[in-house]
């Protein structure tokens, strides 16, 4: 005799009481009702309705979803088959319809899911975000050492990914203009990233989005072997932490544009920096992401002695930068203007210079200020001003002097012997070189730049020097500050 089937209700019941390991007795001691009722309800001796089905399994806590799931899977196993009409499809063309309908539905339920899912986990991160704003706020104003007592303090902290992010950007500013700041606060970031709660994947792709940070903090303080090292270790976390981030909270051209920074001043490896900036150019989820990227690109060509190249890319970021990423625009202007110094575009420059200055001001950053400086002497000397370039090309040689800054040193002093050499000069142009005796002991400049300072050196106490041969010079070092083994063709 065949056994009588379950009702969809009773049928479900049953299936979430064995998926909890429970008897009949078990479950009802735990649901408030006898096991005989229990044992009613599932053989289908007595009617259960879906909502009371519901309140029987409140206390497992099994989601409206769930229950809607077993019932739609014992109707799709014993589908109720109204009488055909004669247009109808046959038997078998209606079970396909119903697996294909159970198909889709079930696709779409996934689908909601997981974008609610991606919804709800951008919601939390923007609170998490919002408390490492306003930590940072009332932390950054901290002495180092005050503040790493206070980062030690939230380590472990469910929002300390958060902060690391917050510290991270703030170290990238700070390599603008205080390498040992942005190493304090890069090492920080990462400290908090070792000790940050939740799953294995998501603390290493945190730990290979931070990591980057410090690499660059270590570049822009001149440990490039350190550099590459950290580097290393990051692609290596991130890597490991591949689907550890499935919503995409990091972003991932970060890291690649920093790496980027560090190669692009390698010859050997400069396709490989550009590649990389590409790569984090696809992925960039905004315009003042791609701005920032296509300056960098930029800068990559610019290094490599490509300045059309470079004014070009230029040109694509200008529309993707706005006014009020003040460190963006400082750097897009102020590099265009150096480009078309170097390409002697010099009216072009100067047009620039006002909003170069003014920004520098805005920004605060002594460096930016005698680059600035700089860029005007040039200019002026490029527009025949002499005069006016000399004082502002004199005052900038006084200032690397003081800091030691060897290689700049020696460029702005072949600027202003140049200058000395159209006025006739050459007892001036000795001197200039005879102060360029530290240059040569600084370990700074490398071989081939110093092999050319020599020469310049020499023919400055012969006083065989011309000011086009300067310039040729002038030129070559420009292009050899980042390519030590271009040679320099007397």
């Amino acid at each position: 005799m065949p056994h009588e089937q379950p009702p969809a209700e009773g049928a479900a019941l049953r299936f979430f009481r064995f998926s909890e390991g429970l008897n009949e007795q078990e479950f009802g001691a735990i649901a408030g009702v006898t096991a005989h009722a229990v044992g009613q309800w599932e053989r289908g001796k007595v009617p259960l309705s879906a909502g009371r089905l519901e309140e029987l399994l409140a206390p497992w806590e099994v989601p409206r979803e769930a229950i809607d799931a077993a019932l739609l899977a014992h109707a799709l196993r014993r589908p109720r088959r109204e009488p055909l009409s004669p247009v109808a499809p046959p038997e078998e063309d209606r079970g396909l319809i119903d697996r294909a309908a159970a198909a889709v539905g079930w696709t779409g339920a996934r689908a909601t899911r997981a974008e609610l899912d991606r919804e709800a986990v951008h919601r939390q991160a923007r609170h998490h975000r919002a408390w490492a704003a306003e930590r940072w706020s009332s932390l950054a104003h901290l002495p180092a050492e005050r503040l790493a007592d206070a980062i030690e303090g939230l380590l472990g902290d469910d929002r300390s990914w958060a902060l690391a992010e917050t510290l991270c950007l703030a170290s990238a500013k700070a390599a603008a203009h205080r390498a040992e700041k942005a190493l304090h606060l890069a090492r920080l970031a990462v400290r908090l990233a070792e000790h940050a709660p939740g799953p294995e994947r998501w603390c290493l792709r945190t730990r290979g989005w931070c990591e980057p940070f410090l690499g660059n903090a270590w570049r822009v303080a001149g440990d490039l072997a350190e550099s590459e090292r950290v580097f290393a270790s990051a692609d290596d976390l991130w890597e490991r932490g591949k689907g550890g981030d499935p919503a995409g909270l990091l972003d991932g051209s970060r890291r690649l544009d920093l790496k980027a920074s560090l190669l692009m001043y390698q010859e050997e490896h400069f396709e490989e920096a550009q590649a990389l900036l590409d790569q984090a150019l696809e992925g960039a989820r905004d315009d003042g992401a791609q701005g920032r990227l296509l300056i960098m690109k930029a800068s990559a060509l610019g290094i490599a002695g490509e300045y059309e190249e470079a004014l070009e890319v230029l040109e694509r970021a200008e529309p993707k930068i706005t006014e009020d990423e003040q460190r963006l625009l400082f750097a897009h202007r102020f590099n265009r203007a150096v480009w078309l110094a170097y390409v002697d575009r010099y009216p072009e420059a100067e047009a620039l210079l006002p909003l170069v200055e003014t920004l520098t001001a805005e920004l605060g950053n002594e460096l930016d200020r005698v680059r600035a400086h700089w860029l005007r002497g040039r200019i002026c000397a490029g527009l025949g001003r002499r005069e006016e370039a000399l004082a502002a090309l004199s005052e900038v040689r006084r200032y690397l002097q003081m800091k030691k800054i060897a290689y700049d040193f020696a460029l702005v002093s072949l600027e202003v012997a140049e200058i000395h050499l159209h006025k006739g000069q050459t007892r001036v142009v000795q001197g200039l070189a005879e102060e360029m005796v530290w240059v040569f002991k600084s370990q700074a400049v490398h071989e081939e730049a110093l092999a050319a300072l020599e020469l310049f050196c020499r023919a400055a106490e012969a006083e065989e020097l011309q000011a086009g041969w300067t310039r040729r010079l002038i030129k070559y070092l420009y292009r050899a500050q980042h390519n030590p083994r271009l040679h320099f063709e007397a």
